[in-house]
Formats: C-alpha cells, structure tokens, sequence
C-alpha cells in the first residue's frame, strides 16, 4: 500500500517536471512569435457549467457565486457550516453519526449533498478539476480542501452531466482558490463552545505576483474538541423517554439461564443499581443500559491542509499552472461502546453448551453471585411466570444472554470509559497544464489531475472462542489451548457478573454489589479477547483533460457562435487491506485465530468472522478506466436570447457500457429588468468499481431494535444511473433588487442504491417469527442468518446488494432575492435571503426476491431511516439583514428548517415497551405482574410512546461583526444560534438528527486576520 501511494506521487511529481520542462520549450518558442507579432490577449475566464471561455456569470446557468468576503461577513463559517447553511442541501455528512449506515466508518470526513439526492450525485471540483473520492463514503471529502486558500465557491443547482461526466447528476459545487495576492495574511478563529474545549482555526495565505507569474501558497489548521454525548442532556434520554435513544438489550450486567433449570431466565439483580432500565425482550428480561453515553457528538478532529499554486504567463498566448495539495485528518481518540454485543455464538470446541456462552460452576464470579444471593434471585419462565432461582439451579453453570463483555462501567483497558480507536486520513493532489490560445480564434486547455486519499482505522472488538475461553478459565495469551488448568498459572477468569463492576463509568455510582476479588480489570486478559484491530483503504485518481474552444466564425445577430469540445480520460482505483483477524481470507471462522478450524466455509452461512459483532472483509484491489468526448456550443440568436448546447460521450468497457447525454440552456433578456432561463437535457452517475466488484462490506444497522452486521454486496451488473433534468426560472434586476426563482425536476431511471434494510426485515417479520419457513419467502429468508432457528431475535447477519432501483422523481423550486438601500445614516443596508421548497421525492415500488420491500412513497417531509432517501424537510432557508458603514460590518442571519416526520411505524406502536411496574421483575401485560399480554410485543403494558414522530421546525439566529481596523487587521466577531436552541428531538440513537441539525448550542466566535 504505501509503495502505491508514493508511487502515485512519483508519476505525478514526474509529470509536473516535464510540464515545467516543456513549459520552458514553449516560452522559448512563443517568445520569438509574441516579439513578431506584438500582440496580447487575457483569455476570458471560464465559469462553473461551461468550457466555452468568456461565457457570462449571468448566462442561463443557476450558479450561485459565494465570495471569501462573503463568508468573512457571516462570521467565517466552517466548510460543514458552510454546506449545512445552503438551502439546496440535504443530508449533509460532517458531525458524528456513527449509528447510520450512510455515515459508519467516515468520521473526520465531509460531504456536500445537493438536492438530498446523496453525496455522490453532487460533483466537487477544486479550481475545475475533479478531486478522488473518499474511501469511505462515495463522493468528495470536503475536509481535504485548502480552506485557508479558497476566494469563493461556486454552486451550479442544475444537473451537469453534459458538461462534467459522471457524479455531476444534481450539480457542481467548485471551489476555486485565490489569485493576485501579493503579500502574507495571518489569521485564527476561535469558538466557545459550552461543554468542549472550543474549536479553533490558524491560517496563514501567501502571494506574489509580476506581470508574468502569480503565485499562491497557504497553510491551514483547524482542530474541533471532543463533545461528548453526556456534554447535552438532551442527546440522552431516559429509556422510556426514547427507547432507540442508544439503548440496548445487551447489556453488562447481562441475563442468565440456570444450567439446572434451562426454561427459566433471570436479569442480572446489579442492573438497576448501575442506573440501567429492567426491561424485557419478548419473554427474556434484560438489562437495557444507555451505550451512547460513551460516545461522542463531535470527535477530537485535527485538520490540516497545504496548498500551493504558480500561475506562469510563458508567453502573449500561452499559461503554465500548476498546484499541489495536502491535507491530514487526525482524529486520535474517536470513541465508542466500552464493548459490542454478542451477535455470534461460540461453538462446542470452544466449551460452549447449547450453542450459548458457558459459565461453569467455577468461576469465581458465579461462585460470589451465588454466596451474595442465598434466597435466589426473581425471574420468568418461557411462559412468562415469576419465579425464584435458586442457588441449586446455578450449581452446574449458567448460559450467558443478552450481554456483552463491557457495558455501564466502562472498558478497565481504557480505564473504565469507553473503548477508543482511531481515524487518520491522509490526501495529496497534484495538477498542472497549460492553457492559452492556439491561434486568434481557438483556445486551448489541458491538464494532468492525480489526486489520492489514504484512510486508515482501528478499534476492537471481543473474539468469540477467546471470550468463552476467557469465562471457563482458559483465557489469556499464555494458556495453552489443551490441557490448560481453569484459574491456574497463565490462564485466568473472566467474570460476565455485575458483581466486577465498581461502578457506573458515567454517573461515578458506586455498585453494592461490587467485589474487587473478582474483578476484570485485568489488562492482558481482556487485550486478549479484545484486540486491536484495522483496516487501512485507499482511493485513487488520475485524469488526463484537454479542451479546445473559441469562436466559429460565423455570427448570429446576437454574435459571433462560441464552441468549445474536448476530451477526458479518468482512471481510478481503490483498495482494502486489513488485518489477519479482520481479513476473511484469513480468518473467516470463529475457531479460525487460534484452532484454525476454518470448517464455517462449509456451511450455507460461509465466512462468519471470528468476531461477536463486527464483521469481516475481503481485500479490495479494483481499478476503472473511463474515456470521454464532450462538444458544447453557445448561439447568441438575439442580444436578448442566448442559447448553450452541449452533449458528452462516456465510455466504461466492460458490462457497464456507455452513455450518450445532451443537454439545453437557454436564456431570454425579455426586458431590462427581467430575464428566464431554463434548461432541458438528462444527466447520469456511473457505478464507481467499488459497487461493481462482488465483494462486500460490513455496516451495523438496527434490526428489531438491535445492532446486527448488514452486509452490502458490490454488483457486476450495475448500469449507470440516468435522469431526465428540467429547470426553468426567472431573473430580476431593478435598481438595487435582485431575485430569482428557478423551479427543478428530475426523473431518474435505473437509481444505484443499496436495497433497503427496513424494507426487508419488516417484510420478513411483520411479527417476531415472521414468514419464516414460508416457501413463498425461502429466498428473503435466505437473506438472513440466524442464531439457532429463524426468529427476529435471532438475527445475526443481514446480506443486501447494491442494485439499479425503482424510479425516482423529484422536483421543487429555489428562491433567493435580496435588496440594497444606498445612504441609510451615511452606510450600505442590504436585506435579502433564499430558500428551497421541495415538492415531491417520489420512489417507485422496490421488490427484493420476488417480495415487496418498499411500497411506492414521497419522502419529501420525511426522516427516510433506513430508506433509499435522505432526510427531507419541505422547507429550509435563510434570511439576513447587513449593514455596513466605513469598516464596519454587522450582520444577523435566521436559519430556518421545516418541520418533518419519522416514517417508521415499529418504534411508534402501542405495547412495545414494558413500563417496569412489576419492579422489573416479570413483565406486565393485563395488569397483573407475570401475565403476558396477547399484544405486548416485548412484554409491555401496550404504552404507545408516539415522542420523536414529529421532528419539529427550528429556527435559529446568527450574529457576525466585521470590523477593519489599521495596519492591514481585520477583526470578526459571531454568535451562532445566539438563544442556544437545542436540535429538535428525533427517535434516533442520539436523540437528533446530524444529517441536517446541528449538537453545538450556542457558539460564540472571534477571529483576527493581519496582512503583511
């Protein structure tokens, strides 16, 4: 991997050489004509949406053009408070989400997400030119970009296929760096945050420039602090307030079942003292404890970027650029649950009895549970009566339910807190080329683009056949595999009882019923179980453009006919390495670490992974080659109608083919004040090779109110996408006011998406047992793999593909107006805004072997958990009054989000959830403790908790000062969500949603920028 990578910066290195080398052949060429001829000309400038140069900022594309000074008045917002600011932006990745599928693994990266149509159907450009994808979510991470650099970003609302190829499917965000800066600016942010360190930003721009050469060199810092979860106290709620708000089942302390009395079961009695809600599931009672108290709502980020560009005039008609970027994500301590729960079984080699976790009679734990416990403790038998366990009963052992290793009292190896990894991200980008002017009436651009991001993470989790070694007395790295003796010498005990936790980690409550005798804080047993592991992925790119335009020489009555064409080669690539423990063609099995017993391989489940809940992978080596063609006319009929054309060509070989994409612009100046445009054509997203190769990876998703391992299969046989785009609007300018309104649709055929996992377990299991054995559901089922016989509860794994889905359809309008009042007490008063209101999101039926999984749905005002759509609030918008006089700046924005709806049903029905009145001894039903109700789903007393259906519209102010003071500083001032408005409630792991709110409260942010 490492050889790759500076193998990828040599070839580029090299290329930037002999661009400098021809660079010089071509001065010294063009020098001898520019001396002949005398001549000069500044080429016109291109703009986002258009290879034809000199095309008008106003032409008939919605491009909204957001300056560096812009930003500066708003209080220099991050590039994620940037994106989550646009009202053309939906679902945006950036805060931590690790409990959605759409964001696990990919803290510390970002995305932009127009039209809430996801990340990769929005095409990021740096100064033009493409940059690689993340290796951890498909589409450009933001956080790469040189921040400290940019001198504005601009925004085509409008699909651009035609224009740009691939990915460019509901517009372009570019964002392009600064020129003719001559000098040095300093600057540094910082912002109070209650509850954190506060972030904080350090920059530092450099330019120079003559006539001939501009250059332009900057370097960037900004470091978020940790907020964690119990930093607000809305982000966890008591169970009964918010059930999904991180809560889970499996807990430590856990639930047993007495050996010498296998229909019965009890909870762990330690549960409730530890500050954990006794509660059932189904007829098992359980230990709910609160997970994401150990986790964070922003992760300790440290980004840094360098960049570096030259701009050299070789000669009259001919330009050199080159420039190069680095940037690193450091996210050193990112945290999660102390442990994972038990997803995976051990087997019979292991000392497993009846396919469940064993606690023998030995072990020092059980031996003090029962000492401290002589009257027996309460529990329920399969039919749901109360009953008392005793001694007797746990006399030969006991199986381990509903548990995992570590729970409420933190993991001893972090120092009982949460269990840590790491996030480290590492790009390079590197571009040159020349452009200029072939004759007097062609021009000319070609480039070299390589651009690579290296990911790499780590964590842990508990390797089955060790933990069950580990609870017979067999563990650590030192026992030998037979003939060990339980306790003695090398091989030690863990112990799976509340009475080895000293306490809750969270709260700092003591435990009663702890016994340091037999505790676990015992870091080499549990770096045995619960070993370090890591994967390191890599994404590659390599784009060759070269493009040719000018004018054709014949004239409408609007002028002369503008032409440009093209071509581009783009080659990517992508890897996966991993560990031997995470690597599947190493250890596919859960005997395979250390009995190398692979015999899993032979079963109809096939690789499981040694793991209790992550699963495993294969390694990924995969590369795609794509070739393009492009032409693009613009035809000025009148000086009032002006018309753009454009069409691309794109070739992927193999069985994904090739695709053909036209497209219309046109604008209509129908009086001085008052203009339309509008623009007709279809746009396209190829299948990235990640999603064509068969391999799978491995999310956790909720199923049944649990975490399991989901798996989602590449497909070979993916198409691209395509969609037919129509958008119409109007401009208006008189005087000092400026609107638009832009009305937008696009109807896609053949949307890559994955397969819904809702859709299919709510198919399979309408109720707990479902449709199994069902012949008409024997392929879903298939689908599914089990813990013992196929129950809900029993899920272990779920198998998904990346599919060419049903139809989808959506369209909306854009607003945006603003008003200048010249002279207002000797200043400037402007007053403006914009919004989206998106009018429909609609998605075809969807069937998955042969059922339906997702009946045909509008997703527009709605949360879209675990659907093919993002979140969808109908409405969201900003608005702002400014005010400037001499060098002072203030500013005060309203952020509005609409209100919108949780489209699940499981969370929201009636007798799902026990409300614990039987002191959690025995599930309620008809009112009377031990009596199941016919309709209690989990033993409940049929409470319906409808909290979190509706996630409210919220609204926040913003506050920025700019002021300029002398000797070249400028300084800025903010208040973001100056009345600290807390993030609407959302029935989610925690209690918000990141996709489109904000954890931070109020924040409160000063900054200094010196020139030099």
């Amino acid at each position: 991997m490492k050889c790759r990578f500076q193998r990828g910066v040599s070839l580029i290195a090299m290329t930037a050489a002999l661009g400098l080398w021809g660079a010089k052949a071509m001065a010294a060429d063009a020098a001898a004509s520019e001396a002949a001829s005398g001549e000069s000309e500044v080429s016109a400038v291109v703009v986002t949406g258009s290879y034809i140069a000199g095309t008008p900022e106003d032409a008939a594309l919605p491009v909204n053009v957001i300056s560096s000074e812009d930003l500066q008045k708003q209080g220099s917002p991050s590039t994620l408070e940037l994106i989550k600011g646009l009202s053309v932006s939906n679902g945006v990745l950036g805060d931590t989400n690790q409990f959605d599928a759409r964001a696990q693994g990919s803290e510390g990266t970002g995305t932009i997400n127009l039209r809430g149509l996801g990340p990769a159907r929005t095409l990021v450009l740096l100064n033009g030119r493409r940059l690689t994808v993340s290796p951890r979510v498909i589409g450009v991470d933001t956080n790469v970009l040189p921040v400290a650099a940019i001198g504005r970003v601009e925004v085509l609302k409008d699909g651009a296929a035609a224009t740009y190829g691939s990915d460019a499917i509901a517009g372009v965000v570019n964002f392009i760096t600064r020129k003719n800066l001559h000098g040095i600016e300093l600057g540094g942010t910082y912002s109070y945050i209650q509850g954190s360190d506060g972030d904080y930003t350090l920059s530092a721009v450099g330019g120079w420039q003559n006539e001939d050469v501009d250059l332009l060199f900057s370097a960037g810092y900004q470091r978020r602090s940790e907020l964690r979860v119990i930093d607000r106290d809305w982000a966890h709620r008591p169970f009964l307030d918010n059930p999904e708000g991180g809560w889970s089942a499996a807990g430590n302390p856990g639930t047993f079942i007495p050996l010498g009395a296998p229909t019965t079961r009890f909870r762990d009695p330690s549960c409730s003292g530890l500050g954990n809600f006794g509660g059932f599931s189904g007829l098992t009672p359980v230990c709910f404890w609160q997970f994401t108290q150990f986790d964070n709502l922003v992760e300790d980020e440290k980004h840094y970027q360098l960049f570096g560009s030259a701009n050299v005039r070789l000669s009259e008609h001919h330009n050199f650029h080159a420039e190069a970027l680095y940037a690193k994500t450091d996210l050193p301590h990112w945290r999660t649950s102390p442990s994972y729960a038990f997803l995976q079984t051990p087997t019979a080699q292991d000392g497993a009895v009846a396919g469940q976790y064993f606690v023998p009679a030995n072990n020092p734990g059980l031996q003090v549970f029962i000492t401290a416990n002589p009257g027996g403790v309460p529990g329920v038998t399969t039919t749901g009566a109360g009953v008392n366990i005793s001694a007797a009963s746990l006399a030969s052992g006991a199986l381990l339910v509903a548990a995992r290793p570590f729970g409420v009292g933190g993991n001893p190896l972090f120092g009982f807190d949460s269990s840590r990894g790491q996030r480290r991200y590492e790009a390079v980008r590197l571009s040159s080329g020349f452009n200029g002017d072939l004759t007097d009436s062609i021009g000319y651009d070609v480039a070299v683009t390589y651009s690579v991001e290296r990911s790499f993470q780590s964590g842990r989790d508990t390797l089955v056949e060790r933990f069950q070694r580990a609870l017979r007395g067999l563990g650590g790295p030192d026992c030998p595999l037979t003939g060990g003796t339980p306790g003695g010498g090398p091989c030690m005990f863990y112990n799976p009882f509340g009475n080895a936790i000293p306490g809750n980690a969270i709260t700092g409550a003591a435990n009663p019923a702890f016994n340091a005798a037999v505790g676990n804080d015992n870091r080499a047993l549990i770096d045995w179980f619960f070993p370090f592991i890591h994967n390191t992925t890599e994404s590659k790119l390599f784009v060759v453009d070269a493009v040719l335009n000018g004018k054709l020489g014949v004239s409408l009555p609007g002028g002369d006919i503008g032409w440009a064409f093209g071509g581009q080669y783009r080659k990517d690539w992508y890897t996966l390495s991993l560990d031997d423990l995470s690597n599947l063609a190493v250890s596919p099995c859960i005997d395979s670490p250390d009995f190398h017993d692979n015999s899993c391989l032979n079963t109809p489940s096939g690789a499981t992974s040694p793991f209790v809940f992550l699963g495993g992978a294969l390694p990924i080596d995969v590369t795609g080659d794509v070739w393009a063609g492009f032409g693009e006319l613009s035809l000025p009929f009148t000086d009032t109608l002006q018309v753009q054309a454009a069409a691309r060509y794109e070739d992927y070989g193999g069985a994904v083919g090739s695709t053909f994409n036209p497209q219309v612009r046109a604008k209509w100046q129908a009086t001085p004040w008052l203009a339309f445009r509008g623009s007709v054509g279809s746009t396209f997203r190829a299948p990235p090779a990640t999603q064509i190769d068969p391999q799978s990876i491995t999310t956790l998703q909720s199923i049944g109110g649990v975490f399991r391992a989901v798996r989602i299969f590449g497909n070979p046989d993916l198409k691209p996408e395509k969609a037919n785009t129509f958008n119409v609007g109007a401009i208006v300018e008189a005087g000092g006011f400026t609107a638009t309104v832009d009305y937008w649709n696009f109807d896609f055929k053949n949307p890559i998406v994955t397969e819904p996992v809702s859709g299919i377990v709510a198919t399979m299991f309408p109720t707990a047992t479902g449709h199994c054995g069902d012949p008409a559901f024997a392929a879903l089922q298939a689908r599914f793999t089990f813990n013992g016989t196929c129950l809900l509860t029993n899920v272990v794994r779920l198998d998904t593909n990346v599919i060419n889905g049903a139809r989808v359809k959506t369209d909306g309008v854009d607003f945006s107006a603003d008003y200048v009042f010249e002279d207002v007490f000797d200043g400037r008063l402007k007053i403006g805004g914009d919004a989206t209101w998106v009018h429909k999101y609609t998605t075809d039926a969807l069937t998955v072997e042969g059922q339906l999984v997702q009946s045909a749905f509008d997703g527009v005002g709605f949360l879209n958990y675990q659907t093919t759509a993002y979140p969808l609030p109908q409405w969201k918008g900003s608005a702002f009054v400014e005010y400037t006089h001499g060098p002072h700046n203030f500013r005060a924005t309203v952020r509005y989000v609409d209100s919108y709806t949780d489209q699940r049903t499981a969370p929201f029905a009636p007798g799902a959830y026990n409300n614990n009145s039987c002191g959690g001894t025995v599930p309620v039903g008809t009112g009377t403790c031990g009596v199941i109700g016919t309709l209690g789903v989990n033993g409940g007393d049929f409470i319906q908790n409808s909290n979190g259906k509706k996630i409210d519209a919220f609204a926040t102010l913003d506050l920025a000062y700019r002021v300029f003071l002398p000797w070249g500083t400028t300084l800025t001032a903010a208040a973001i969500n100056v009345f600290d408005t807390d993030p609407p409630f959302a029935r989610l792991d925690l209690n918000y949603d990141p996709f489109t709110a904000s954890a931070l409260g109020r924040v409160l942010k000063i900054g200094v920028q010196k020139k030099f």
